[in-house]
């Protein structure tokens, strides 16, 4: 990917920081998948980071190679004074020959001194929708009751049947750290469970069971720079669908209005884990109620809008939080802003 396209339009402002946004991301997409991020999504990355005087570059976990505080990828050394690592943990099963080797490469790159965009712990919280929930005791906007279930070769033996009220049905039962609305399933019955978490068993997936909060009219999205909301958006699903993801049918539409509990709820956020970048997930329904989903620490936006400035401002916004808290590690001053 070039650079030079967009240098002479890098404002004086961020000039030649010597920065680099780097990502580590696992070689596992389809032949379909990689296509597309590499010809349409990496693209808009590189271009905003580049918009605003920093390299980006993508690499793979495992061609990433240490030996007693050097970190070396494809022939190049890392260095914590200049690349910015941003790793989410990405736990569905087609990760999970990554999972551990990922985890253990970003722990070692924080023992050398290297800043994480997204600290370890916060992602693997994160990561479990359940956890999450756990971890927002308080929130201004209601969490939706959830059972954790471990499905697996023991899941006959389990009781969770007994923690599930029969109010909860028809429940909703997704994944606990998939993602893009994979494995999301409306369960009429408690036979109708069984068998859904008795197909869940043949992965091994943690399940999460939740009672149904009504018709779900859009899944909005809140994104959120060092605290601040920077756009709120309502993704939409297609006609009977479960779930609103863009990558399942969806779309997005803008909206301009925030309720004052979701000030309040980015607030306690930011408080809580102070991420200088979160999207904060929340459902909407058609009475009119509004009920928290996940956090995103590495929320995507880049295909969601039509408008490619407000992509690079978001972005951009980002990945100048990301600058500002690099610096502030290195001078050991603390958070940037």
């Amino acid at each position: 990917m070039a650079h030079s396209s967009v240098a002479d339009r890098i404002p004086a402002a961020f000039q030649a920081t010597g920065r680099r946004i780097l990502y580590l991301f696992p070689d596992r997409s389809s032949a379909t998948l990689a296509t597309w991020e590499r010809d349409e999504f990496w693209p808009v990355y590189e271009r905003v980071a580049n918009a605003n005087g920093l390299d980006f570059a993508v690499a793979v976990p495992e061609h990433v190679v240490l030996r007693d505080g050097a970190a070396c990828w494809q022939g190049e050394r890392l260095r914590p004074d200049r690349d910015i690592v941003v790793y989410d943990v990405r736990s569905e099963p087609l990760h999970e020959a990554d999972l551990l080797a990922s985890l253990t490469l970003v722990h070692s790159l924080a023992a050398q001194g290297f800043w994480l965009a997204i600290p370890l712990s916060t992602a693997l919280l994160c990561n479990d929708k359940f956890a999450t929930a756990e971890a927002l005791d308080g929130s201004p906007v209601p969490v939706i009751p959830s059972v954790r279930v471990i499905t697996g070769r023991d899941l006959n033996l389990l009781s969770y049947q007994e923690m599930i009220p029969d109010e909860w049905f028809p429940a909703f039962v997704k994944p606990a750290s998939w993602g893009r609305g994979l494995g999301g399933v409306r369960c009429p019955d408690r036979p109708t469970l069984d068998a859904l978490l008795g197909l869940a068993s043949g992965s091994g997936a943690t399940m999460l069971v939740q009672p149904s909060v009504g018709e779900v009219v859009a899944d909005t999205r809140v994104v959120a720079v060092e605290g601040e909301i920077v756009a709120v958006y309502d993704r939409v699903g297609s006609p009977g669908s479960h779930v609103a993801n863009i990558s399942r049918g969806g779309h997005a539409d803008t909206r301009s209005e925030v309720d004052a509990s979701v000030h309040e709820l980015v607030d306690l956020v930011h408080r809580r884990f102070d991420l200088p970048y979160v999207c904060v997930d929340l459902l909407r329904t058609a009475d009119g109620g509004l009920w928290f989903s996940e956090l995103e620490t590495d929320g995507a936006v880049a295909g969601l809008f039509d408008d490619r400035d407000a992509v690079d401002r978001i972005v951009g916004g980002r990945f100048r939080a990301y600058a500002r808290r690099l610096d502030a590690h290195l001078s050991g001053t603390g958070r940037g802003r």
